[in-house]
């Protein structure tokens, strides 16, 4: 008989004849390249080597004792033949113990797992952009009522989002002529949801939220701009080092963009004509707020960029009307 086998050595698929004995069957465990370079190497023929490395192996059903519970059970034992040498197998647990050693095999990984998903959801929302006075803020405790239909578009535009498949997935414009309405907020509550709903694997996690303030982002590119004192305590951030944490991140987030007040526009639209182009070129989404209209954001960013926002956002606009929530409720 002939069969298939991976050989031991390089892990190449190879033919080989399987001959019964009277103590079970024998197979070759390397092919014959590896046989001839072992051969060259030891200064044997092919043929020793062959006879050195062939197993005979033997299969039996025998009574076997549980090393859990210490009960008997009939079991499948294997010996393995190698010249003058043999080793046994046998099962270690009857049916019920290794059941049961599996399920809690698999309890513990699985609790391993999701300790370990938490830890990288915890370090991202440190990491990701967005202020620790409003890390909190969620989908749950939105609280202004007036906002229902935002809320609900800001919810499924969160629960349709997948970090495998951002790839082509509309971006979200978020509008309000006032201040107050929960702009940020919800936007907040999008990048929460993305992070808590996460359940990729720990080992090649990598941040797909980055939340900047669209005057704040400006502000930082400017201070790229500054020569580095040799006094300064924390290093002096290049101009590249900002665009990297920006670059084909899966969700980009600009709060306020519109509220920047540039010693020259010429400056912000290049900017954000950069930061807009490389998402269109990832195919990647970027939510905005901004208490512009898309049309009138042309002095910021320029006609270019936000003609390709409308392409971005697909018609996707969230008007958010009515009074500050805050003015209102009397809350900070």
């Amino acid at each position: 008989m002939v069969e298939n086998r991976d050989c031991d050595e390089c892990g190449e698929s190879f033919e080989t004849e399987v001959v019964g004995t009277s103590t079970g069957e024998i197979r070759a465990r390397l092919c014959p390249k590896c046989r001839i370079k072992r051969a060259e190497a030891n200064k044997l023929l092919p043929a020793q080597v062959a006879k050195q490395e062939s197993v005979a192996k033997q299969e039996s059903v025998e009574e076997c004792q549980c090393e859990s519970c210490g009960d008997t059970f009939p079991g499948e034992v294997t010996i393995y033949h190698r010249g003058r040498h043999s080793r046994e197998v046998r099962p270690r647990l009857c049916s019920v113990c290794r059941q049961r050693e599996e399920e809690a095999t698999e309890a513990r990984e699985s609790e391993e797992l999701a300790r370990a998903r938490e830890e990288v959801r915890e370090r991202w929302r440190q990491r990701c952009g967005i202020p620790p006075y409003l890390q909190a803020r969620s989908f749950a405790n939105f609280e202004d009522p007036k906002q229902g239909d935002s809320l609900r578009i800001c919810r499924q535009y969160a629960e349709g989002f997948s970090t495998d498949q951002a790839f082509g997935y509309p971006s979200l414009y978020l509008y309000s002529e006032v201040p107050g309405v929960g702009k940020t907020h919800l936007m907040v509550a999008i990048a929460t949801h993305i992070i808590d709903n996460w359940q990729g694997d720990p080992e090649y996690a990598v941040c797909p939220i980055r939340f900047e303030s669209g005057p704040g982002l400006v502000r930082r590119i400017r201070a790229t701009f500054n020569p580095a004192t040799q006094d300064q305590e924390v290093a002096h951030e290049t101009e590249e080092e900002v665009y990297a944490q920006l670059r084909g991140v899966k969700l980009l987030m600009l709060d306020d963009a519109g509220k920047e007040q540039p010693r020259s526009y010429r400056f912000t639209q290049e900017l954000y004509w950069y930061i807009v182009d490389e998402r269109v070129k990832s195919g990647l989404p970027v939510v905005i707020s901004s208490r512009l209209r898309m049309a009138d954001l042309k002095g910021v960013m320029g006609g270019d960029t936000v003609d390709r926002l409308y392409g971005m956002t697909k018609g996707q606009v969230v008007y958010m009307k009515g009074e500050s929530f805050r003015k209102r409720e009397k809350v900070a």
